[in-house]
């Protein structure tokens, strides 16, 4: 018989048995680290709490005007400073520090019927002085004013 088609017992060329231990202990070092991964970090709250750092009142202001948002998250502040430069001056009178989330919110049309959630970054400005607060929802990619709500208290306005 050939030697081509005899088939060949043993470890392969070039086997040492120290490569057997090497793969033995990279695959314990793996599951290691993956059961201390899975078995860590749940139930335990989030390190940001965007949510916290919304002014009083504002899920109810923004409600009377029919919008409502879901899934804040915190931006980088390159974004923030990329979505302040694109908005309007807002004046000596609310010179509050704006706020910047990633959201998704909503808009009623007409006779209070929801509209299609629409990915967007939020901009709360409030006013250090008062209780005026003023929201922007931009589009994300080319920062156009999508809505805008002012809201004082009990009053509010909003515009399309």
């Amino acid at each position: 018989m050939s030697p081509e088609y005899v088939h060949r017992t043993g470890p392969p060329p070039g086997y040492k048995p120290v490569h057997l231990v090497v793969g033995v202990v990279l695959l314990v070092v793996w599951f290691a680290v993956l059961g201390f991964v899975m078995t860590h970090g749940r139930g335990e709250a989030s390190s940001v709490d965007v949510y916290s750092e919304l002014p009083t009142g504002f899920n109810a202001a923004l409600a009377a005007e029919g919008v409502s948002y879901q899934g804040l998250s915190p931006v980088d502040a390159t974004t923030e400073q990329q979505v302040l430069t694109h908005l309007p001056e807002l004046g000596n009178d609310n010179g509050g520090k704006p706020l910047v989330f990633r959201t998704s919110f909503t808009a009623a049309h007409g006779q209070g019927q929801p509209g299609t959630a629409t990915p967007a970054l939020m901009v709360v400005v409030p006013d250090p002085q008062g209780s005026d607060v003023h929201v922007d929802f931009v589009d994300p990619t080319t920062y156009a004013q999508l809505r805008s709500v002012d809201y004082s208290g009990a009053v509010s306005s909003a515009t399309p």
